[in-house]
Parts: structure tokens; sequence; C-alpha cells
């Protein structure tokens, strides 16, 4: 191979680039590159053959407010969300700010409404080529299939009617996750 051909990939960049982490290298690089203060000074303390803790020493002037008054101490704890990788406060989680977190109300009206039966249906019926079909009740129009969807699903719950629960069960929901008291909550990793 020529030495033009060997495109070298630098993970640190790629970090900046990508806007996501790559699992093997950690989220303090884009920090570090967000910094740019040559004169700021850090120190790397081997904490065991396995950890290395990142410290900024003590100094006059470091504390820059960043003490009691941001909230960000034990209570205020930021951490990422294990479920959407977003960085979220211990203080502002509440029931509804995770979407991708797991629900177990909206399960239970999942499967008390026979869901499935309508996506087995769709899938098997109406899905194209690559196996992908739109959600059962999406409302729409623009889908080419929308009115043999919706037909396809009135016909179904003749035979399943417990799945005409299911609108008027996800309204409910809907309104319990503007009340904070329904949906997914973030999950701090460990």
């Amino acid at each position: 191979m020529d030495e033009e051909e060997i495109v070298r990939i630098n993970p640190r960049k790629d970090v900046l680039i990508r806007g996501y982490e790559d699992y093997r290298h950690p989220v303090m690089w884009k920090q570090e590159a967000e910094r740019e203060d040559p004169d700021f000074p850090a120190l790397f303390h081997k904490l065991d053959s396995k950890k290395c803790e990142y410290l900024f020493p003590e100094g006059p002037g470091m504390d820059m407010g960043m003490g009691t008054g941001l909230g960000l101490g034990l209570d205020g704890e930021r951490s990422r969300c294990i479920y959407c990788r977003e960085m979220f406060n211990h203080e502002d989680n509440q029931r509804g700010q995770c979407q991708d977190a797991p629900d177990p109300i909206k399960q239970c009206i999942y499967k008390v409404s026979c869901m499935l039966c309508a996506e087995s249906m769709l899938y098997h019926c109406m899905s194209d080529s690559e196996g992908d079909f739109s959600d059962p009740c999406s409302c729409d129009t623009a889908d080419e299939q929308f009115c043999l969807r919706w037909l396809a699903l009135t016909a179904l719950s003749f035979i399943a009617p417990c799945m005409c629960c299911y609108l008027p069960l996800r309204a409910c929901h809907h309104c319990g996750e503007a009340c904070r008291c329904c949906g997914g909550k973030h999950k701090a990793a460990g």
C-alpha cells in the first residue's frame, strides 16, 4: 500500500466531529479540547493500576463561583442516563423526562390493549421488503397505506375488542406524563 492510501483516524478529533463518544475513549477528551487554555494547571493522580482521577489544584482564584451557588453537590449531582445518554440533574429527574427509559404503565397499556396483535398483523400484511411498517395507531395521512391500515385495525378490533381501549388509555397516559406522574425517569450509570 502507498502511504497516501493509509488514512489515520484520531479518536480525539472524531469525538468532536461525531458529537457522541466512542465507547473506548472517555468523554474527558471533549472537555479538554473545549478548554483551550494552555496555562490552566491540571494534574493526573494515579489511584491504582486501573483508575485515574483528573484533579485540578486548589489555589487562589480557582473557585470561580462554583461552590454551593450552583447546587451541583451531592443533591444536585449531574449524571449520564444509561437509556438516552444525556446528562441530567438528580434533583430535576421526574417521571416523563426520559423517552427511552422503560415505562411500566406504557408497557401495561400495550399488553392490555393487545397491540402486539395489531403489530403482528401489520408486519405480516403491510410491511415493506425490509420488514418495516408504520406505527399501528399513527395518524400520518402522508403514509400511502393510511386508510388500509386503519381499515385493517378496525376489522381486527372486532376479533380483539380490547384494542379499542388503546387510544383512550394512551391519552390518559399522555396526560399523566404531562402531570409528571407517568413516564420513564433517567437512570444514572452504576
